[in-house]
């Protein structure tokens, strides 16, 4: 049986758009995202009983409606005044959120957690994010064009609706035992479980983690020990290689 190609979305019925063999729907209005970015929006902030039924029976199309929804319409829509009263108790909980927490959240395409989390170790506030803190912060070309380009577009029509203070809680870099030097680490990790718990351990050491290898890096992070791109300019460079981060991190501690 011949399998015919979608052309239209199934949720909004918008065009399709064909790029690599994947069909994508760009309409920014079509329900099925939006949807999901609210699930994802909830997820990261950590509001507990907000999940894909409670979003959707309460027909959340906007972050912003999460902010305003009233008692009444929550047990109208869930069936119970105890479980709407603790589900707007974890929304209120979540108007505390820090900045690199909140940036994760709004699926702004490749920047998650770690991205948020480098961004905002060198910003006290969303306002101070552009090309040149994305820079100093090791932020890659994409991650910082997504990044900037959604500060521009789609933020200031949301800013206003949202109850966040939007101020990172800045990690320190003073730490005595790093002097601010560099860290970049290729392969996979077998000391961290991501590379999102090793960036948050470096930043917390005091090291300023990046992306990329170059004659001002201090360190390179090669748990794997392949000979990698990375590796080779390092080695090439005469930066020191650190084959377990974990143990790194601990005898600077103790140093």
């Amino acid at each position: 049986m011949k399998i015919e190609i979608p052309t239209t979305c199934p949720c909004c019925d918008y065009k399709l758009e064909l790029v690599n063999d994947q069909l994508f729907c760009r309409n920014t209005a079509c329900g099925a995202q939006l949807g999901k970015k609210v699930e994802h929006f909830c997820k990261t902030l950590g509001i507990k009983g907000m999940g894909p039924k409670s979003v959707e029976k309460l027909n959340l199309q906007d972050l912003t409606e999460l902010f305003y929804l009233d008692l009444d319409s929550v047990v109208e829509a869930l069936g119970s005044e105890k479980t709407a009263t603790k589900l707007l108790d974890e929304i209120e909980r979540s108007k505390a959120a820090d900045l690199a927490t909140v940036l994760a959240s709004f699926s702004i395409p490749l920047v998650g957690a770690t991205a948020s989390q480098k961004i905002c170790s060198v910003v006290e506030h969303i306002s101070e994010i552009n090309y040149e803190t994305c820079k100093q912060a090791g932020l890659g070309d994409k991650v910082t064009e997504n990044l900037v380009g959604w500060l521009q577009t789609d933020f200031p029509d949301l800013q206003e609706f949202l109850p966040f203070s939007f101020k990172s809680t800045r990690i320190s870099t003073s730490n005595s035992n790093s002097n601010n030097k560099t860290v970049c680490i290729t392969g996979k990790l077998s000391s961290y479980k991501t590379k999102a718990e090793a960036y948050k351990a470096l930043e917390t050491a005091g090291y300023k983690a990046v992306e990329s290898v170059t004659k001002t890096t201090d360190y390179l992070v090669d748990e794997e020990d392949k000979a990698s791109t990375k590796r080779k300019k390092a080695e090439s460079l005469g930066i020191q290689i650190i084959t377990n981060l974990n143990t790194f991190l601990k005898e600077k501690i103790h140093d």
